[in-house]
């Protein structure tokens, strides 16, 4: 016996088994209790001494005693401490009164005098069963939110989309016929139109962006075009406030998603312009061993470093001093998710008074060298092969008379024949008779009727008995549109897309020009 050992008197313990919190039941190999404690008594409303001697199914459910024998048999046959209930299988059991409640069991074989019997500690789980409910009901109601949250996200994105469609359609069309002080008028205002089209895509996708089911689509971008087209967007807000706006770029080129590096750098440049009074932001980027770094860098009024980690977090605003609570919470937040989807890493160092960096820290493997460029180049074209330029006749199929209507505007100051449709049925008849004059289609995927452009698309190729290419239009996200890039001579765009990129993917898909491969 060591000097710190304390001898427990045999009584102690037998009141500690007695005066234990869990019902504890000792049962023989015939299934007889032979032992409870005071808790057995509140638990299931018996006095002790009813008990002993009793079959320990007078504590489980009528319907549940003959199962419940042919287990304890099992038990007896290959006796060992398990669990039973809770995380293993529902269990229940009843009281005096016979109500029943759910409840938890753990067992223990010992043995006295060479007899096998079987302690039982049962608890009461109501409480957490009823919390389990709960937390149930509350997912399945969070979920049928979700669900609802989506159906308003695929109407949303379509119905915000098409509007802005048309204005930037027509905004491209006005820009054709202008000309002199008012050309950069329009050139900022198509700017401004694709920024609200790239945020409005950004903040349909945010659901998409958390539940991890946005896919980028990577094509190679120059950094410097892009910042170019940042600084020509953001200037004026900058010079309004005050501030200088400075962005100095090499000649890199990144295998990337365009709209969403777009969208965040520019969610971090409006972030250092909201939190900045005087001096400047400034955009750089700087190439290291390992990474390209973009830099935006503001004289702002700083990050306390107790909010450093909190600043991506989802509707946190940060408190600045002399800034107040500002925006909605959600710009950094998407840049974070962005990043990752990207597999960027996003720096901060930031000091009060002084200003803040954040830095984009882009790995070396997503640069893309010169000769591996994809680039689209006009293909070589005689000078006398006048009848190779007549611009091919297009097919337009739009249930929205607005867009329907901007798409053949921009369409013919293009100088293409163009044949409008607002349904698939008048699509269908249209081409029976004009068919073999129909060189492309230009198709929204959501069509008022059963049917949706694809399907039209494969009906009029069947009538044409050729791959009559097509553009696909759709603001939608939806699995079978992850497709339709796939087919043959279809390209798929999303809504609202630039009158440029339309035109220059009409031309590509009929031959005007060419995606050139890898240089020398």
């Amino acid at each position: 016996m060591t000097a710190n050992h304390v001898s427990i008197n045999p009584l102690i313990a037998l009141r500690v088994v007695e005066q234990a919190p869990d019902a504890l039941i000792l049962v023989d190999t015939a299934g007889l209790i032979v032992y409870a404690n005071n808790a057995v008594a509140t638990l299931f409303g018996y006095r002790q001494a009813e008990l002993i001697g009793c079959s320990i199914e007078c504590l489980v459910p009528e319907r549940l005693r003959g199962g419940h024998a042919r287990y304890r048999d099992g038990f007896n046959a290959t006796p060992a401490a398990r669990e039973m209930g809770a995380r293993k299988v529902a269990l229940s059991a009843v009281r005096r009164d016979g109500t029943e409640f759910p409840t938890e069991i753990r067992l223990a074989p010992i043995y006295e005098a060479g007899q096998l019997l079987v302690v039982a500690a049962v608890r009461d789980i109501s409480e957490r069963s009823l919390i389990t409910e709960e937390l149930r009901a509350a997912r399945l109601e969070a979920d049928g939110a979700n669900r609802a949250k989506s159906r308003f996200l695929a109407t949303a994105s379509h119905d915000l989309r098409q509007p802005l469609q048309t204005l930037q359609l027509l905004t491209a069309a006005l820009g054709r016929q202008v000309e002199g002080p008012a050309t950069e008028i329009i050139e900022r205002q198509q700017h401004a139109l694709q920024s609200m089209a790239d945020l409005l895509n950004t903040l349909l996708d945010i659901s998409k962006l958390e539940s991890g089911t946005v896919t980028p689509t990577l094509e190679d971008v120059s950094v410097g075009d892009m910042l170019a087209e940042i600084r020509q967007q953001s200037e004026q807000i900058a010079a309004a406030r005050g501030l200088v706006l400075t962005i100095t770029a090499g000649s890199e080129f990144l295998r990337t998603d365009r709209v969403l590096l777009r969208q965040l750098i520019q969610n971090l440049l409006t972030n250092a312009l909201k939190y900045t009074r005087v001096g400047g932001v400034s955009i750089r980027t700087v190439r290291t061993a390992t990474h390209l770094n973009i830099e935006v860098t503001d004289t702002g009024v700083g990050i306390a470093p107790d909010q450093t980690e909190r600043i991506f977090d989802e509707y946190y605003r940060m408190e600045r001093p002399g800034a107040g609570r500002r925006g909605s919470g959600l710009g950094l937040n998407i840049v974070r998710q962005i990043s990752r989807l990207l597999g960027y890493g996003v720096e901060v160092e930031s000091e009060l008074g002084r200003g803040t960096t954040f830095r984009l820290a882009i790995p070396q493997d997503r640069l893309v060298e010169a000769g591996m460029r994809t680039a689209v180049v006009p293909a070589n074209r005689s000078a006398d092969a006048e009848a190779e330029l007549l611009k091919p006749s297009v097919l337009v199929i739009e249930d929205d008379d607005a867009v329907r209507g901007a798409l053949e505007l921009i369409l013919k100051l293009n100088d293409y024949p163009v044949r409008v449709a607002a349904t698939a049925e008048a699509a269908e008849k249209l081409f029976a008779r004009e068919g073999p004059d129909i060189d492309l289609v230009v198709t929204d995927f959501h069509l008022n009727g059963p049917d949706n452009g694809l399907q039209v698309l494969d009906r009029l190729r069947l009538a044409a008995g050729r791959d009559l290419p097509a553009v696909v239009l759709s603001g939608d996200t939806s699995p079978i549109l992850r497709h339709a890039g796939q087919l043959s001579r279809v390209q798929l765009l999303r809504k609202p897309v630039e009158a440029r990129h339309l035109i220059r993917t009409l031309e590509q898909l009929f031959g005007r020009e060419e995606p050139t491969g890898s240089g020398p």
